[in-house]
């Protein structure tokens, strides 16, 4: 009984810090798609400081003359550091994006307001490393050996987010860069979610594996086709095309993945509907479908608004929580008792 009992306790404790973990993520991805809306990425032009400084200045009279041409070498120099090891492992094609992609080679000019936001999104990503710390910690005092592997994983993710995070600032932006730097926060969270899965027990009965998992890969490739409608908006932002102009310039994607989502809902709608009596009182049932509801609504204003800059961040913000909801319930459906 007094053997068990610390173990319950070291449990009970990363499960909490593990749950920290988990919404320190969700608050950066939150946080990352105010940075993009408000055009306030390249904020500060170095990493991990903001114009030679950890805190950014307080005007541009602080900052030595010809500033703009210090900082946009020191970016050019890292970018090919950067070629040099694509070229090295194959990716020859992304090493030459790097290196002549046009945006690289623009100077960044000092903006107090940007400065401050993309200099607050880093410091919620360190507090994000130093949570992902605690959480590796207390998984190596659990039982299981896969908490432990899932939390030193999680560790060395974060450290490779934060390396591609200085290349998204290096290359200013290249929009490649900042869509796999999102697909590295779903993997994190992904990865802290099976590790709370493992280590926390659980008796609920969920139906429907089969269709939970063809909805998670569906909903997957949503987010991918979600990243490069996002992309395309970038791409009309920087050659100067208005917000009110910006639906007709769309291309055939938008249409895919506007029409997508309702394949998608139809899909949960069926999987809910298994799973009805479940769905009543359990809270990832009630996360998924107000989730679902809230990200067609924000696609709509979207959509019929002129992209409103407060609905772009809360879009991919929700539709995160979707992805995470899912995720977990195709754990809970997969790998757990279930009824066919």
């Amino acid at each position: 009984m007094s053997a068990r009992f610390p173990m319950k306790l070291n449990t009970e404790r990363f499960l909490r810090f593990n749950l920290y973990t988990i919404i320190a993520v969700y608050l950066l991805v939150l946080v990352g798609g105010i940075v993009r809306s408000m055009g306030a990425g390249m904020g500060c032009p170095d990493w991990p400081k903001c114009f030679g400084s950890y805190i950014p200045p307080a005007s541009v009279a602080d900052l030595p003359e010809g500033y703009e041409e210090i900082y946009m070498e020191k970016r050019l120099i890292k970018n090919n550091r950067l070629a040099g090891v694509l070229n090295a492992i194959g990716l020859d094609g992304l090493a030459n994006k790097v290196l002549s992609d046009p945006n690289a080679q623009k100077p960044t000019y000092f903006d107090t307001g940007k400065a401050w936001v993309e200099y607050i999104n880093r410091l919620v990503g360190v507090v994000i490393g130093l949570f992902v710390i605690l959480n590796m910690l207390f998984a190596s005092a659990h039982e299981n050996l896969w908490v432990k592997v899932l939390g030193v994983s999680s560790f060395i993710l974060v450290l490779f987010q934060g390396w591609i995070g200085s290349l998204v600032v290096s290359t200013n932006l290249i929009p490649g860069f900042i869509s796999f730097h999102m697909a590295l926060a779903l993997l994190l969270v992904a990865l802290l979610l099976v590790q709370r899965f493992v280590s926390n027990s659980s008796d609920v009965v969920i139906k429907g594996g089969k269709l939970s998992a063809a909805i998670l890969v569906l909903f997957t490739i949503q987010i991918i086709f979600g990243t490069q409608v996002r992309e395309q908006v970038d791409t009309l932002k920087m050659i100067g095309v208005t917000k009110a102009n910006w639906l007709d310039e769309m291309g055939i994607l938008f249409y895919v993945h506007r029409s997508y989502s309702l394949i998608l809902s139809f899909l949960i709608g069926v999987f809910v509907f298994k799973n009805k009596t479940l769905a009543i009182r359990n809270w990832l049932f009630i996360v998924l479908i107000a989730t679902v509801v809230l990200e067609i609504l924000l696609g709509v204003i979207m959509t019929y608004f002129a992209f409103p800059s407060f609905a772009q961040p809360l879009h991919l913000f929700v539709g995160t929580l979707s992805f995470g909801a899912i995720f977990y319930l195709f754990l809970l459906s997969n790998f757990k008792l279930r009824v066919a």
